[in-house]
């Protein structure tokens, strides 16, 4: 679980301090979906800037300068690769071309080693999955709604991306990740991972419009918010993110889910409904969740499991294969 946060000021309503104010509200409001790391992206004059630290958002300061059209952020919870190594941490660094980048992502890939190979992506030192998203928008050589839809519809598992160029083009990609987007009158444009994020965050900014209007993206979509403000939606390919792991059938798998369902919830419903919001906030499927559930892992176990995403993985696989053989 992570959380993604930012804004676009197109018409430069907001002064420096506003824009320092609106920067730490959505970034420690986003902190309930990780503070192992926090950092935001952010462009002065036509140089891409990033800062972020192993911090929780709260011990950060924004230092964000006057006049800057867009900010995109990110919240961490570690899920692979150790958030005590800075380079692990969103946002990520990128070149396409002669236009650099800076990319943030929330929730799992399960396809990362995968495109690593297929695409012959170079060996680095950033251990952690969401990377492989960079590296194959690097690999296309520009930086576009059609390149990045063919990035998204690449990945399989779970994710909603913000990506924001050197000239202060914010996209912001929806998959099954949650995502929220406000439009103020005067052209203003936050988001947050949530809507009780964003509205936690806007209600400590006094000095915002009160007339809004909610910007809303379905699964698949790619909301280009461009430097003076106009909007530009594209679409991406779907089909990959709701996938289980590749190898097994999913139909045989389906068809336990019911039951498993009805056991479940009647007799663990409180405890169950946190695991499974945690489960869904990291980018998990809840029918794995419940997979788990009726083989006998309990609660604890699975929530040891959910921050090892490779372990939760082979508990899934194995389960799988051991009824395939009854």
């Amino acid at each position: 679980m992570c959380g993604l946060f930012g804004f676009s000021d197109p018409k430069h309503t907001l002064i420096q301090k506003q824009i320092r104010r609106l920067t730490g509200s959505l970034a420690t409001a986003s902190e309930q979906r990780g503070t192992d790391a926090s950092g935001i992206a952010y462009v002065q004059g036509q140089m891409l800037r990033i800062y972020k630290r192993p911090l929780p958002a709260h011990s950060m300061t924004w230092l964000v300068p006057t006049h800057t059209t867009a900010v995109m952020g990110h919240t961490r919870m570690t899920t692979q690769g150790n958030s005590a190594f800075n380079p692990n941490n969103h946002p990520f660094p990128g070149i396409c071309g002669d236009t650099r980048f800076a990319l943030a992502h929330n929730g799992v890939l399960h396809n990362d080693d995968v495109l690593k190979q297929r695409f012959h992506l170079p060996k680095t030192n950033i251990q952690t999955d969401s990377y492989v998203a960079v590296q194959l928008l690097e690999q296309d050589g520009r930086l576009d709604a059609e390149t990045i839809g063919n990035t998204a519809a690449r990945l399989e598992g779970s994710f909603s991306l913000t990506i924001l160029n050197q000239f202060n083009h914010l996209y912001l990609v929806k998959g099954n990740s949650p995502l929220c987007i406000y439009r103020f009158e005067n052209g203003l444009i936050c988001y947050a991972s949530t809507a009780d994020i964003l509205k936690e965050a806007l209600a400590r900014c006094s000095f915002l419009p009160r007339s809004k209007e909610i910007v809303s993206l379905s699964e698949g979509d790619i909301l280009c918010i461009r430097p003076d403000g106009r909007l530009q939606m594209s679409r991406f390919d779907t089909s990959n993110l709701h996938k289980h792991l590749r190898w097994w059938d999913c139909g045989a798998y389906d068809c336990w889910m019911p039951q498993s369902r009805r056991h479940f919830r009647k007799d663990t419903a409180t405890s169950l409904d946190t695991l499974m919001e945690t489960a869904c906030n990291m980018g998990f499927l809840e029918d794995d969740v419940f997979l788990l559930l009726e083989e006998g892992f309990d609660e604890s176990d699975i929530e040891e499991l959910l921050n090892m995403p490779g372990a939760f993985y082979d508990a899934i696989a194995e389960t799988v294969y051991a009824r395939m053989d009854e």
